[in-house]
């Protein structure tokens, strides 16, 4: 790399392994056992207590404690409930007023933690980070409350205790954090600069994977090629296959179809990259090429034109394809990190209206009569964000390509971070974030 970012003390994301953990699973309303975990908590020379819990192999303390220690700096927030939307509500900048109660080191007992992640406001905007409810109280883990708020922590080895700074901006120690095997356990990670080709990080970055749900971008390149050729049109009234139906009938159905309904082709194009429908693929396939096989077989070529040598699809959505032998083989698309980073960029700067599209927090009902929430988290947790895919199968792990505009000094520039192999959708959004923070303060020097 022939720039540095600024060098600091101890890398936040050194945190994220010692003090949040392995990443797990979390749905809003599902139930875990919390098992018992106190950390020490310096700020300005006062130490204090943190009494939390450990869930699922994350470590997860009291909102509140947070709100008290940061009480009265230039971090502070304050914490009401919103009735309406039935919602924790977070303000920054606003103070806090404590209930009294003291932070103790309790020798606590193992209880019931249920997920709260989609009661958050930030505010009065939608956020979402993965947080419980344990007894009535709300518990965040340290990384996430550290990049809500922009406030800078490090670990103090000596002291055995996380030191918080309010006065200074959360931000990565990146060579640190690689250093620390951070990205080395994914399939697959890149980090680049969409407008010049540029790569400033990547990891197994030409290992040919299972790429999930990101094979929608071929799909969407193809499907936006015809309509500008004139082949079809936004405003084509595709009618549903019985293949479609079917698969919004199984475990991988998404929006619900029926053989014979008529759908706005942009509703379609819609559905398949905020909410990653595997029915809209197949029919925005079938109404372009005839049938899924016609589709896949266009797909590789396109592939092959855009010399993106590593790609190798079967299907356009990315689900897996079982042999009918007797001993089956589950085959999937495939495709290396960078080959996704120049798919990515190459769709970005020819059709950057993609982005219109992936930076909806939801899907609207129109023609499909549904809606539901984007399935890329970060566009909940980072500002800027405005694309691009998500994917999650077993095999390909939960995948993510990201993108966001950065200031590189007067002008501005657009970076793209792709995270392929996380264990859930909370490892995919934090690394990937990671990588666009770093991006960013690399962009900013």
């Amino acid at each position: 790399m022939n720039r540095k970012i600024i060098r600091t003390t101890l890398s936040l994301m050194l945190i994220l392994t010692l003090f949040c953990g392995m990443t797990t699973f979390a749905f809003a309303g599902s139930s875990y056992t919390a098992v018992p975990k106190n950390v020490a908590v310096v700020m300005d020379d006062k130490t204090e207590n943190f009494a939390g819990y450990n869930v699922g192999g994350q470590n997860y303390f009291r909102l509140r404690d947070f709100a008290e220690l940061l009480n009265g700096s230039e971090k502070q927030f304050n914490i009401t409930y919103d009735n309406q939307y039935k919602a924790i509500q977070l303000w920054k900048g606003k103070a806090y007023t404590a209930n009294g109660e003291q932070k103790q080191v309790k020798n606590l007992i193992n209880k019931e933690a249920r997920s709260i992640s989609s009661k958050l406001l930030l505010d009065n905007k939608r956020i979402k980070f993965t947080a419980y409810s344990i007894e009535g109280e709300s518990y965040f883990r340290f990384c996430d409350i550290m990049q809500i708020f922009d406030v800078y922590a490090a670990y103090d080895y000596s002291a055995e205790a996380i030191l918080i700074d309010p006065k200074k901006d959360y931000t990565v120690q990146f060579q640190n954090t690689v250093e620390s095997g951070y990205f080395d356990f994914l399939h697959g990670a890149l980090l680049g600069n969409s407008d010049t080709g540029e790569i400033l990080y990547s990891n197994n970055s030409d290992q040919k994977v299972s790429i999930a749900s990101t094979s929608k971008l071929m799909t969407y390149l193809l499907i936006r090629e015809a309509v500008k050729e004139k082949k079809i049109s936004w405003d084509d009234e595709v009618v549903l296959s019985k293949t479609a139906e079917a698969y919004s009938l199984s475990e991988d159905g998404v929006v619900p179809m029926k053989a014979g309904q008529k759908v706005k082709l942009q509703d379609l194009v819609e559905a398949m990259l905020i909410v990653s429908s595997n029915e809209s693929a197949t029919a925005l396939a079938e109404h372009l090429y005839g049938s899924e096989e016609k589709f896949t077989q266009r797909m590789n070529q396109r592939a092959s034109e855009l010399g993106l040598l590593s790609a190798e699809f079967y299907n356009p959505h990315g689900l897996p394809i079982y042999t009918p032998d007797v001993l089956s083989s589950k085959k999937q698309n495939r495709m290396s990190a960078k080959d996704l980073f120049e798919l990515s960029r190459y769709i970005i700067n020819h059709y950057p209206e993609v982005l219109a599209i992936t930076e909806k927090v939801q899907l609207s009902e129109g023609s499909l009569n549904f809606t539901d929430e984007n399935t890329n988290r970060l566009l909940f947790q980072m500002d800027g964000v405005d694309g691009l895919k998500t994917g999650t199968t077993n095999r390909a792990g939960c995948c993510l390509i990201a993108t966001m505009p950065v200031k590189n000094g007067a002008a501005e520039t657009r970076i793209i971070a792709i995270v392929l192999g996380a264990e859930d959708s909370t490892e995919r959004a934090e690394k990937t974030g990671v990588l666009l923070q770093y991006g960013e303060e690399y962009y900013s020097q």
